[in-house]
């Protein structure tokens, strides 16, 4: 038993690994424009997401998080703890914004190509939507029929499959360092990413649905539009000047 739980287990990082690679290295390869790039990156892997939970985890989709939250959860409860998610989730998202104005890292070269509404179409709704698919679906849901899940690091206080997940889906942000991303953007999404995970995966772990998930996600990357906005005014007002990146 143990045996064939390791063996799942490997197969889940090796397929999640072999996904985020085609996902990021095929549209590279086949078009130049950023939206283009994105579109399709984000168009892949989703697709071999749902392909893998179709043949790894054969089509049981409830497991994989595309459920309801548990209703044995107080509706007094759910709100209160989204609510405090949520709340870090923004606070996260405009302090790594901040800490990138502040050290005057150039930040993600891919964002900054884009217009104001894409950046609400594929950074807040597909990507946060499509990755928490992909890392807190496909690979913790896959670890978590493997993987115990009463136990938690106790420093962290999540269960081995969210610390997997989350620690993945943050260093899927080392591919940057191909665009030429300096070491500073590097090091703070990185921290970034893995406290959004975390408080992801929790959500997905306490209510054994994405739809939380996925909410932390999009306010972590709303608050750092909030944050750059507020740093602004706060340096025009100072200063008289605003700042760029």
């Amino acid at each position: 038993m143990k045996q064939e739980a390791g063996k799942q287990i490997i197969i889940a990082i090796v397929a999640a690994v072999f996904i985020f690679l085609i996902a990021i290295l095929l549209p590279k390869l086949i078009f130049s424009n950023a939206v283009a790039k994105i579109s399709a990156t984000q168009i892949l892997e989703l697709a071999l997401s749902i392909l893998a939970i179709l043949i790894l985890g054969k089509g049981r989709f409830a497991e994989y998080g595309f459920r309801l939250p548990a209703p044995e959860l107080t509706q007094s409860y759910r709100m209160a703890r989204w609510l405090t998610y949520g709340i870090a989730a923004l606070i996260l998202g405009a302090l790594a914004t901040v800490a990138l104005l502040v050290t005057g890292a150039a930040g993600n070269p891919i964002a900054r190509q884009l217009t104001f509404p894409q950046i609400i179409l594929f950074v807040w709704i597909f990507s946060s939507t499509i990755e928490e698919i992909f890392t807190r679906g496909f690979l913790q849901g896959h670890l978590s029929r493997f993987i115990e899940t009463g136990r938690t690091i106790s420093l962290l206080k999540v269960n081995i499959p969210a610390l997997i997940g989350a620690l993945f889906f943050s260093l899927m942000h080392l591919s940057l360092i191909a665009s030429g991303v300096d070491l500073k953007t590097i090091i703070i999404l990185l921290i970034f990413t893995f406290s959004v995970g975390l408080l992801a995966g929790k959500l997905r772990a306490e209510t054994r649905s994405l739809i939380p998930a996925v909410g932390v996600h999009m306010l972590a990357n709303i608050g750092g539009v909030i944050g750059g906005i507020v740093f602004s005014i706060i340096s025009f007002i100072v200063t008289g000047k605003i700042p760029v990146r």
